[in-house]
């Protein structure tokens, strides 16, 4: 074989280790857990889409002053759409009459219980929107490793969102998912080691004592990574 016939050679396995190196990154990426989409979305002529305030469910109620901020900045990322702020959404329905369906809508979410379509096309006219967000915090989750066990302490994050629409009340989009994330690992004889955690994130501490979970906020922001990938 000639030399330019060895670099083709070369060249041409390159190529094919790039491809296999992309389709294991591809393969590797955070997707939800679960995901819907309605087949015609992309002709529901959304454009405004008013965020709604969390669900917070089974002891999660620490977790709205970390995720709400979290979220809103993903949704302005999605420059297709404008987002209209918790707030703009409240201070609309009390300038339109409509605080009682508001508060009627908000407490029925995070209650768990029905969304009513009545109150949801009123709402939607009144604030100008043709889409809600509704987001639920399902897991919010710390556990410190015990100081004569070897292992991790860890951090669990689950968070469902959705949107529904404004003018039939019906579910538009909806994505749910949960993610864990671990500590430098710990033995009770060596102290703190290193771990290499499923995000590809090192942990390291001090030898002194067991490690700290790692922080809601690293955690939170895997789980929006996999809902928002698949945002439509």
């Amino acid at each position: 074989m000639n030399r330019l016939s060895s670099l083709l050679v070369l060249v041409g396995l390159s190529a094919v280790a790039a491809l296999l190196l992309s389709g294991c990154a591809a393969q590797e990426a955070v997707h939800p857990l679960s995901s819907y989409v309605v087949q015609d979305f992309g002709n529901r002529g959304i454009k405004n889409i008013a965020f709604m305030p969390l669900a917070e469910r089974g002891g999660t109620q620490a977790a709205s002053p970390i995720v709400l901020p979290l979220i809103e900045a993903r949704t302005f990322q999605k420059t297709a759409y404008i987002f209209l702020s918790q707030e703009e959404v409240a201070g609309r329905a009390m300038r339109t009459g409509l605080k009682e369906q508001y508060d009627r809508l908000v407490l029925n979410w995070k209650k768990g219980s029905e969304l009513g379509k009545d109150d949801i096309v009123s709402l939607g006219k009144g604030v100008a929107a043709e889409a809600f967000l509704f987001g639920e915090v399902s897991l919010w989750n710390k556990e410190w490793i015990q100081a004569n066990v070897e292992g991790t302490s860890q951090t669990q994050v689950g968070i469902k969102l959705m949107l529904v629409s404004a003018t039939t009340g019906e579910k538009l989009w909806e994505a749910s998912d949960e993610q864990m994330s671990k500590s430098a690992r710990y033995s009770p004889q060596s102290g703190i080691g290193t771990y290499v955690d499923e995000a590809g994130m090192v942990r390291q501490s001090s030898t002194s004592g067991v490690p700290d979970p790692p922080p809601f906020e690293e955690v939170t922001v895997r789980v929006l990574d996999a809902l928002f990938r698949v945002f439509p």
